[in-house]
């Protein structure tokens, strides 16, 4: 079973995809990828509850913060502040928006030809136009468009929409979190 991340590591460096999928090497989180799961984390706690206050979501932060074992360094407290601000920003923008939510971490699961291919995505929404939108949350800076061109995993996710949901008409989508964009 195949992963988007998976594919992106192999095209990368089948060396480096060897040694993470195949040995299983493990290795030591940075701490920019522990900040990016306790982001996905909270947001997505903040959706399975029903969530609607801001506060809820700050707290969720909280609580998530401490348990990921982020300490009073500079570049923590720095991130902290960038994790609540982009929090904020991210209920107004879901407070405002006229789609409806229609599934938070909507696993899928298919097959091309001998390979599965497998996968989450964060939230998919059903806009106003009936088309659905299938949303990836990323912690980190905003591709460039040309980037988006070759980008793998909005290309699994909309092959997932129709091939494990069937849902024929979707857009694929990044929503930077601390970017608001």
């Amino acid at each position: 079973a195949l992963s988007a991340s998976d594919i992106e590591t192999y095209r990368a460096c089948p060396l480096k995809y060897k040694f993470a999928r195949v040995f299983r090497v493990p290795q030591e989180p940075t701490i920019n990828q522990r900040f990016g799961i306790v982001v996905h984390q909270v947001l997505e706690r903040y959706h399975q509850s029903g969530g609607q206050s801001v506060d809820e979501l700050l707290g969720l932060l909280e609580a998530g913060w401490r348990r990921s074992g982020f300490g009073p360094t500079d570049e923590e407290r720095q991130l902290h502040v960038k994790a609540e601000n982009a929090l904020k920003k991210y209920h107004e923008r879901f407070q405002a928006d006229d789609a409806e939510p229609m599934w938070f971490e909507k696993s899928f699961n298919f097959k091309i030809g001998a390979h599965t291919l497998r996968g989450r995505v964060d939230r998919v929404d059903r806009m106003a136009d009936g088309r659905y939108e299938l949303i990836d949350y990323k912690p980190g800076r905003p591709k460039a468009p040309a980037q988006l061109r070759d980008d793998v995993q909005l290309a699994l996710y909309a092959v997932a929409a129709t091939q494990a949901w069937n849902l024929d008409s979707s857009v694929q989508s990044y929503l930077y979190v601390l970017d608001d964009q």
